[in-house]
């Protein structure tokens, strides 16, 4: 069976399915094929992989439809403050703004907050540094100072201290998490910051998951590191 005929068979079969597994593709080839072997089968899901078939979404994770890459298109502002700061840290400074989470979920908030991430020991000397700023500048805000302060701001910079294993990627000069680490940022940060504004994590997620190609084995183990894993695991569940 030619591969194009073999992924059509497929796709008929799981056509009530975004992403299948490894398991689930093996089990319909061998009975497809009882007298291929494991080995062939493996051999098999690869060729769909190289002849753009199937797309690999995650660890013994396919689906048969194509999304791109999210890039994120920072504003001339976020790349000035970035590029403001930097001088002041040694370690790696991450940076995402709420402007990204328009853009995914196709809202309009108006509120223009940055949120920037370094190591726990460089955070007091950033933010001194930042002082002299016009922007508001918080520096790890409780859910009081949140509350009554940061609310009443369109535009602030938040700090916090950058987890180790946070996904992220290098856009040029600049570096911000991954949309699987952001994925997560936003999980985390929701109920404090960003639904008393107007963002629904619902519609961000699901924005998210039609428009782009998202890892989720990545998306997963960054959550555990945040122990957030079932919850989200169960989340994308429930939308897809």
């Amino acid at each position: 069976m030619k591969k194009s005929e073999l992924a059509s068979k497929l796709k008929e079969y799981f056509a009530n399915q975004s992403i299948i597994t490894t398991k689930e593709i093996t089990k319909v080839l061998a009975n497809a094929f009882p007298e291929v072997s494991t080995n062939t089968i493996s051999w098999r899901i690869n060729q769909l992989k190289k002849e753009k078939l199937i797309y690999q979404t995650g660890r013994g994770l396919y689906s048969f439809e194509f999304k791109p890459e999210y890039t994120p298109d920072f504003s001339l502002k976020t790349k000035r403050l970035y590029n403001r700061m930097k001088p002041f840290c040694k370690a790696e400074l991450s940076m995402w703004d709420t402007q990204m989470l328009n853009h995914i979920s196709e809202t309009n908030v108006d509120r223009y907050w940055v949120f920037l991430s370094t190591k726990k020991e460089e955070l007091e000397p950033l933010f001194e540094n930042m002082l002299d700023f016009s922007k508001q500048t918080f520096l790890q805000p409780d859910k009081e100072v949140i509350s009554r302060y940061l609310m009443a701001h369109t535009e602030a910079v938040i700090i916090t201290p950058l987890v180790s294993e946070t996904p992220l990627c290098k856009l040029g000069e600049y570096i911000t998490p991954t949309i699987e680490g952001l994925l997560v940022n936003v999980w985390l940060k929701y109920e404090n910051y960003l639904k008393p504004i107007g963002f629904d994590i619902k519609k961000l997620y699901e924005q998210a998951f039609k428009k782009y190609s998202i890892n989720q084995s990545k998306l997963l183990r960054y959550a555990a590191r945040r122990d957030k894993r079932n919850e989200i695991n169960e989340f994308i569940k429930s939308i897809e």
